[in-house]
């Protein structure tokens, strides 16, 4: 028999096997039918919503109908986070204002197309684009006063125009009259939606004649050129935005260099000449179309429609193109060099050629020098060039002297005068060549070339051992001494005190240590990012060890009733860790306090502090396991110091503390006041209501017997804990006696605590600001420290000199030593690149320009990166995963999900028979799948639609949305695969409460959909108030970790000491009581609050907690007083109400106000309060920098400043 008839037969019986059991379970098979009759309509809505989505987008850009999202402050957002002054300080730099990327055919990103322009010509990219299938780089040029204008119409015409772009990088270019005039305040603009009707999107002329900074045209062509960054660009062309290139042009190049080899040294020491052509105005007034090719274009020259290029301004300058010869030249359609001219000024002819020929002079602006000297630069450093036959540029409209009133030429004596100086230069930079530059009254027959050869930069593959340097924070090594191109050198120990200065930058840290070479490769060790990581490593098994000493924390319950069963871990293996552990910290603050030396580590409180607990907590460990033995369980004093060991470690918990302490004296004396009036109030008490000698519910008989009753339950009232228990007797005897507690009350809740909340609120007022203040000064210090090291060379006699400059070579050597991110690094070296390209020296302002980038947060910069869509159905369909709608839709739909969630659940207990249960729930089950089928599929079109990378790094809630979407999917279907049906299964609501485990499957599937309700927070910033509300919540988890980690210290230590003072007195409570049987309201036994205890470490952190949160603290304060049998144990729990509930409380309140504060005044910038992002903070003055440096206690900065 065939194979495919025995695979027809088993699948016709698997079939009709499963018909059986169907026609048998008429129940499955009705659910069945249910479940694929929602499946088809969901596919089947799924498709016309598509359908119907992707033919409005498309109507949309066809009918070109007003875009009414269009908001252009982010683009200012850009210009702040990324501008950068040129070298003159004239001129505002943004590289990558703007990207758009879509993928190239093959050999496409072979060629790129360098343009620049003023806004005003900014319409006739579209010709370039229309042409041009690679990479192209814009350059814009903003000026005026009223430039903002300018780049709003820029930045909609670029909206307007995206789907005719490939991949195009657009630049600016700004005067810094026009940046301080109309821009720099745009970022702090409230946020303005323009309705954009494309087709009226036009240009209005803001020139000002105020702003009289010229055209940089040299400058604008390097930026455009530096943007074109594709990685598989080897070539490039740079034109003027009106020079247009022919229709084939493009693809004659890149098959004129696929066909040639790359290796080729000639081939790429040659620049290829393309020939540019004037076409007459009244030529495109009557339609004649363009030509096509050369034989088109000599008919058009026949016939003076067309002529060479600037023949009626300057002809000289494009004499050596030879356009005679190129005319004549019809032997061949071939694109080949045609001939090889040797160069003369004033030639400047525009030409293709790899991408590491010169770069252009930024000296000259609107000269007619401007692209000769690049062109003369070119041939003195070995380019040869050639005359490329059959390809040609133009432009429209022939160029006039008269119609160029503005345009520099040969005879500007200006531009002569910067000439002669930039050949001087060029001859110096070229020492060797062996070229002579000729004027035009020259001639040369022969090419001279010389050997030199080209410096290229090639970022070389990381070995693995580079690898794991930098993956555990090695710290990278450092060469031996350099030498520049002067002869001067540079130390060793120069370098790296340089590179550790600079990583002292990077980590906020002081540069007061010893600079010697040991205790320089000390200090760099214990701060590298593996011996910090190592260190947090032991600072966490360290406060860890409480969870795991005797009693351990490791039982089901803490209930004393149900005598828990601990686990017990070895003692020796806990004291061993807690010994290796200690060890650590006394090498590493010994390392410390060596590096800082002796005398000055003195003056550092909790250096020492962290010294003296580390020697105490290794005696009392060394005593405990050699002298004491093994099983001993008493007291442990060095348990309580460790939270130490952690503040000392955090330069935030310390100023945390520092700023409690500033004011510490202030907030005793207001708790004293309080105490005051308590104590003054009781003693008025026990003389109002004395005891009553025939009621034994009389107030003073209750209450106020004693002055100890006196005073704590006044204390008691003093947090409304008792009200009105202790008011009530007195009040029910005389209702006059009311006014005793209502100004007791008033006086010291709404008088007394405010009085400290606003001392509390004084003393962290601007505390995060001003802590980001001190770490940015920190960073400049360390910054100008590195700088005036590098400073100092060792010239060829021996001596030592000291100069304002810093040759950028040395620069890069200490930022490829230092350690720091890779984000960082890659964009400090690609600013000293870009340097390099104009100077090969530094000097600081330069420096510590770059070196700002290391305020930016690389989570806070975010290119403006636009992937254009093409009119294919792929790309329509990308337009629908990327709408608004479609995402409004999808959050629209997981509330519903949420809310059939919650009905299924109240079903779930509302119902105990199984059959109505599932009558109620079944439609409601089925839909909910088909939502989670929905989700699944939302989530892939959204990955195709911006591409999984994009997607996925672009937002973590992208990541949490695909988790939760595939899970609850997941879950579904195992539910479906088990039970055959959405519904709770019959045998789990047949379970007792003991019986069922922590989460059955059906209820981690509902536990886990109703996490889609998180959706919703992509409504709340509609709202500012809303969104600054939310931010500040975001902000203080973010900046709340040194207020949390001094609250989690003094809960640590109070825990410590609560479990030595009351380990066991639950249980002791617990006996008595069963003894006595005897059960007073509102007390710890009749509240069963027994879960609740010194007996473990967990536990006493959880008492705390309730004492801190439930306002029945006292309840626990007599309960441990009954326990313990003495009043003294009420101190412990007073003194943890008022200086940790009542101040933390208080602190917590002025953190959320500081941090409100400094949000809402950031809320038009969206930017983060945090350390990591001090780039938009004053910059400190030179006056305090230079101060701090001249305090270093080691190095005499004054000395150097003073001979530089």
């Amino acid at each position: 028999m065939p194979p495919s008839n025995v695979c027809f037969i088993r699948l016709r019986r698997y079939f009709l096997r499963y018909s059986l059991s169907c026609n048998r379970r008429t129940k499955l098979k009705s659910l069945l039918k249910i479940f694929l009759i929602i499946i088809v309509a969901f596919l089947f809505m799924t498709l016309i919503n598509g359908v119907l989505f992707s033919s409005l987008l498309f109507f949309q850009e066809d009918t070109k109908e007003p875009d009414y999202d269009f908001d252009t402050r982010p683009y200012y957002r850009t210009i702040e986070m990324k501008k950068r002054f040129d070298t003159s300080g004239n001129y505002i730099i943004v590289q990558n204002f703007v990207q758009y990327q879509s993928n190239l055919t093959k050999n496409a990103g072979l060629l790129a197309l360098n343009l620049h322009t003023g806004i005003d010509q900014l319409h006739l990219l579209l010709q370039h684009v229309n042409v041009w299938d690679g990479p192209i780089s814009l350059s814009l040029y903003v000026k005026g006063s009223r430039g903002s204008d300018d780049i709003d119409y820029a930045a909609m015409w670029l909206r307007c125009n995206r789907r005719s772009f490939k991949i195009l990088n657009i630049h600016l270019v700004i005067s810094a009259t026009a940046y301080k005039s109309s821009i720099s305040s745009q970022h702090h603009s409230h946020s303005v939606k323009y309705t954009v009707n494309c087709q009226q999107v036009s240009y209005t002329n803001h020139s000002d004649e105020k702003d009289s900074t010229p055209y940089p045209s040299n400058l604008l062509r390097n930026i455009a050129r530096l943007g074109n960054s594709h990685p598989s660009i080897q070539y490039i062309l740079t034109l003027d935005i009106d020079i247009f290139p022919s229709p084939d042009l493009f693809h004659h190049l890149v098959s004129f260099y696929t066909k040639t080899s790359i290796s080729n040294e000639n081939f790429n020491r040659t620049l290829y000449v393309i020939p540019v052509f004037e076409i007459h105005t009244d030529t495109i007034k009557r339609s004649i179309p363009l030509p096509q090719n050369k034989h088109e274009l000599t008919l058009l020259w026949n016939d003076q429609q067309i002529q060479p290029y600037q023949n009626d301004i300057c002809p000289t300058c494009q004499s050596l193109t030879n356009y005679q010869a190129w005319k004549q030249e019809q032997r061949s359609d071939d694109i080949l060099p045609l001939f090889r001219p040797h160069y003369s000024q004033p030639w400047k002819p525009f030409f293709i050629g790899p991408k590491t020929m010169p770069m252009f002079d930024p000296r000259f602006k609107a000269h007619g020098h401007a692209r000769i000297s690049q062109c003369c630069e070119s041939f003195i450093s070995g380019y040869d060039y050639a005359v490329m036959n059959n390809v040609y540029l133009y432009r429209i409209g022939f160029l006039e002297k008269s119609q160029l009133p503005n345009t520099k030429f040969i005879e500007d004596d200006t531009s002569l005068l910067l000439f002669q100086q930039f050949y001087e230069d060029l001859l110096k930079s070229y020492p060797n060549t062996t070229r002579k530059y000729m004027d035009r009254r020259q001639t040369h027959s022969s090419i001279h070339t010389d050997c030199g050869s080209d410096f290229i930069i090639h970022t070389s593959s990381l070995t693995w051992k580079s690898r794991l340097q930098n993956f555990f924070g090695i710290p990278k090594p450092i060469d031996g001494e350099n030498t520049d191109s002067e002869r001067c050198s540079w130390s060793a120990h120069t370098l790296l005190c340089a590179t550790i200065f600079l990583e002292d930058a990077v980590n906020y840290q002081s540069i007061a240590h010893k600079v010697t070479n040991f205790y320089l490769l000390v200090h760099r060790w214990s701060s590298s990012p593996l011996i910090r990581n190592l260190h947090r490593i032991a600072l966490t098994i360290n406060l860890c060890l409480a969870l795991f000493e005797q009693p351990s924390s490791f039982s089901l319950t803490s209930d004393v009733r149900d005598k828990p069963k601990r686990i017990v871990f070895p003692y020796l293996l806990m004291m061993i860790i807690e010994g290796l552990t200690l060890i650590w910290f006394l090498a590493y603050i010994c390392t410390k306090i060596a590096c800082l030396g002796v005398k000055h580590a003195r003056k550092r409180f909790w250096m020492i502090a962290f010294f003296i607990v580390t020697i105490y907590s290794l005696c009392e460990w060394f005593a405990m396991t050699t002298l004491i033995g093994l099983t001993y369980q008493g007291t442990r004093i060095r348990r309580i110091f460790r939270p130490l060991f952690m503040i000392e470690s955090s330069q935030l918990m310390k100023k945390a503390l520092k700023a409690v302490q500033k004011d510490l004296l202030t907030i005793i004396a207001c708790v004293a006041m309080a105490l005051a009036h308590i104590l003054f109030f009781a003693i008025m008490a026990m003389f109002l209501f004395p005891r009553s000698e025939t009621r034994k519910d009389s107030q003073g008989s209750t209450y106020f017997s004693s002055l100890h009753d006196s005073v704590f339950q006044l204390l008691v009232l003093y947090s409304t804990a008792n009200n009105p228990d202790v008011m009530t007797p007195a009040y029910s005897d005389n209702r006059l006696n009311v006014l005793f507690f209502l100004i007791f009350v008033i006086i010291g809740i709404y008088w007394i605590q405010n009085i400290i909340t606003a001392v509390v609120y004084r003393a962290f007022r601007g505390y995060f600001l001003n802590s980001i203040i001190n770490s940015q000064l920190r960073r400049r210090v360390a910054i100008q420290a590195s700088f005036e090291i590098m400073k100092k060379r060792t010239l060829r006699d021996g001596s030592v000199e000291i100069r304002d400059t810093v040759p950028i070579a040395i620069v890069q050597t200490i930022v490829n030593a230092a350690t720091m991110s890779k984000w960082h690094a890659d964009r400090i070296g690609q600013r000293l690149f870009e340097l390099t390209l104009e100077h090969e020296i530094i000097d600081f302002e330069q420096y510590s320009s770059i070196m700002q980038l290391l305020d930016l947060n690389p989570k806070l910069v975010q290119d403006i990166e636009i992937e254009t869509l093409g009119q294919s159905i792929p790309d329509r369909l990308k337009a629908v995963g990327r709408s608004r709608i479609f995402d409004s839709i999808g959050t629209l739909l997981a509330l519903l999900s949420v809310l059939f969630t919650t009905i299924e659940v109240s079903h779930r207990h509302l119902h105990s028979e199984y059959k109505d249960l599932v009558r109620r729930s079944i439609f409601i089950a089925f839909m909910n799948l088909s939502l989670l089928i929905y989700f699944v599929l939302e989530i892939v079109m959204k990955a195709w639609s911006y591409g999984p990378d994009k997607y996925f790094r672009s937002s973590a809630a992208n990541i949490l949305e695909t988790a939760v979407a595939f899970t609850c999917f997941t879950l579904e279907i195992i539910h479906m695969g088990i039970h055959g049906s959405p519904v709770v299964s019959e045998q789990d609501l047949e379970l007792t409460q003991k019986q069922i485990p922590f989460l059955t499957l059906w209820e981690a599937n509902k536990a886990c959909n109703m996490l889609f309700i998180y959706r919703l927070i992509r409504f709340l910033p509609a709202s500012k108030n809303i969104q600054i509300i939310v931010g500040t919540v975001i902000d203080e988890i973010r900046n709340g970790g040194a207020f949390f980690g001094v609250l989690f210290s003094f809960y640590y230590a109070y825990s410590i000491l609560g479990m030595e003072l009351f380990g066991g007195a639950v249980g002791n409570l617990y006996l008595h009581q069963n003894q006595t049987n005897i059960t007073v309201c509102g007390t710890y036994e009749q509240l069963e609050y027994w879960p609740n205890g010194f007996d473990d470490f967990f536990a006493s952190i959880v008492t705390l907690y309730n004492i801190m949160i439930v306002n029945q603290w006292f309840v626990f304060v007599n309960a441990f007083r009954a326990a313990t049998n003495t009043k003294w144990s009420e101190l412990y729990f007073i003194f943890w109400y008022l200086f940790v509930t009542t101040i933390g409380l208080n602190i917590c309140l002025a953190l959320s106000g500081d941090i409100h504060e400094a949000k809402k005044k950031r809320a038009d910038d969206h930017e983060e309060l945090i350390v990591s992002n001090i780039s938009q903070l004053k910059e400190p003055p030179p006056e305090m920098i230079l101060q701090q440096l001249n305090r270093h206690p080691y190095v005499n900065f004054r000395e150097d400043t003073s001979n530089a």
